[in-house]
């Protein structure tokens, strides 16, 4: 495979003497697992525990490179200037520096460069290396669909196409199992709503991996049972194999998503 452009994301940088600190406060994941042999990946979150922005985030010299979608760019920067205070650190938009991909199926390393910044992702190995950068990729483009289906069939969801802003809770998303949340960091904007549901048993919806018996509907159809009552949501999907959130209080047997059959897998 190759190369696989991303150009939905951009890159933001944020630097100066307080930066760690003030990162360390407010999102989700423990800043002190960051080191330039190790990317992570981190939500911010509302006060009321539900998502807002999903990002990585790469050491890049004395700098901090956080990797997002571009349409929450300019959201992010203005959400992070205001909580930022009177702390020491500068926040600006790099993008049209930086350019955003995957190297999937490929025989690169992690390498840290003045051009470029490779890394593993951190959400599930099989992802394999994501990569910041200002030259040209000479490597031959890459599969998005075979990419789109390693990451839906080992239950990663995309946080902006996947959750809902101020609506979705993270944990019902499984963000703890693709290391996400540290839960031994201490306090940040969410925290307590993230820690009290993890003491919960089981949640009232969670998100599965489903295959239709057809090409899946688009994100947002309604997942119903044989007596048309719903039972939750597709969220994104390739061909016939996707994400669904779904009540699990609710049987999961002969679902039905626009007239094609679903499976819990």
């Amino acid at each position: 495979m190759g190369y696989i452009p991303l150009p939905s994301r951009g890159v933001i940088v944020l630097y100066g003497p307080d930066t760690r600190d003030f990162l360390q406060g407010v999102i989700t994941n423990d800043i002190n697992k960051l080191n330039s042999q190790k990317a992570i990946y981190s939500l911010l979150l509302s006060p009321q525990g539900k998502y807002l922005y999903d990002f990585f985030l790469i050491e890049y010299g004395k700098c901090i490179l956080l990797e997002c979608e571009n349409m929450y760019l300019q959201q992010i920067i203005e959400k992070l200037d205001l909580l930022k205070t009177y702390l020491r650190v500068k926040i600006k938009d790099i993008s049209a520096l930086y350019k955003v991909g995957v190297l999937f199926d490929t025989k690169s390393t992690e390498c840290s460069n003045e051009s470029q910044v490779i890394f593993q992702d951190p959400r599930h190995k099989l992802l394999e290396m994501r990569i910041i950068h200002k030259n040209e990729i000479k490597e031959l483009v890459g599969d998005f669909a075979q990419y789109e289906r390693v990451r839906i069939q080992n239950l990663v969801p995309d946080g902006a196409k996947d959750m809902v802003q101020n609506l979705s809770f993270p944990l019902q998303y499984l963000i703890d199992k693709i290391n996400g949340i540290s839960f031994n960091k201490g306090c940040y904007i969410g925290q307590e709503v993230v820690s009290r549901m993890s003491r919960q048993e089981i949640f009232r919806k969670k998100l599965y991996l489903v295959e239709g018996d057809n090409a899946l509907p688009n994100i947002g159809t309604k997942v119903t049972n044989e007596n048309n009552e719903e039972v939750g949501e597709l969220r994104s999907s390739i061909d016939n194999i996707g994400l669904a959130l779904l009540n699990t209080g609710k049987s999961h047997a002969n679902l039905y998503a626009d007239g094609i059959g679903v499976f819990v897998r």
